[in-house]
């Protein structure tokens, strides 16, 4: 009995020793860790390979170009000066819409542009210019040029468009100013180049006002066998 109580007294003191302790400082901190090595770079990858140039792109330019400005007022009411490039030719149709006729004491060419590629479900803007010389270089040489504008939309700066068609005929009332400069038509290569321009009195064209159109060619035609004088 007596070391019954002993036994307790023992435990009730640890249990009040360990009550009145107080933790420890925190030890100081372990050192970092060893840097682990950087793993090895991967292999590059196999570069893919080219791509293929547009089909037919070259096919379409390679007939030379028509450069078209005109200059007036908008129907807004706003003055504007617009210059595109038409530079595309539609090869199928190119034997009549890119050719020349040579005859005896004629010179006739009909030249056709788009903007854009042209496709076979869609036409976007494209002009037509007819133009025929009668006694080429002769005294009394007569011209008679013909311009013709289709669905040609006219993108501005800001952010407004306009839809402009018309034709246009040199020996009409409404045209004025009529010229053609720098012809030069080379029968080699059947290279021609020109410029023409006009003026439209504003009941007679799209935009309302008077209008001023000019333009640049500069392309190759093409000539029907059947027509050329061997």
């Amino acid at each position: 009995m007596k070391n019954f109580f002993l036994r307790t007294i023992v435990i009730c003191a640890l249990g009040l020793l360990s009550a009145n302790c107080e933790d420890g400082d925190i030890g100081p901190a372990g050192q970092d860790g060893i840097v682990g090595i950087d793993g090895v770079d991967g292999t590059d990858g196999i570069n893919g390979t080219n791509g293929q140039n547009g089909v037919g792109f070259d096919e379409l330019t390679k007939f030379g170009s028509i450069t078209l400005t005109l200059e007036g007022t908008r129907p807004d009411n706003i003055p504007f000066t617009k210059t595109d490039e038409f530079k595309f030719t539609s090869v199928e149709d190119i034997d009549r819409d890119n050719n020349v006729e040579i005859g005896e004491n004629t010179l006739d060419f009909k030249i056709e542009r788009n903007l854009s590629v042209p496709d076979s479900d869609f036409v976007g803007s494209r002009i037509k210019i007819f133009l025929e010389f009668t006694d080429p270089g002769e005294v009394d040489e007569i011209i008679e040029f013909e311009l013709s504008v289709d669905d040609y939309t006219m993108i501005f700066d800001d952010l407004t468009y306009f839809g402009f068609n018309g034709d246009f005929n040199n020996n009409r009332t409404e045209i004025t100013n009529f010229s053609v400069t720098n012809f030069n038509f080379i029968n080699e290569t059947n290279t021609v180049t020109f410029s023409f321009s006009f003026d439209v009195d504003a009941a007679n064209n799209d935009t309302g006002n008077d209008l001023a159109i000019s333009g640049e060619v500069n392309v190759i035609v093409v000539e029907d066998i059947d027509d050329i004088e061997l």
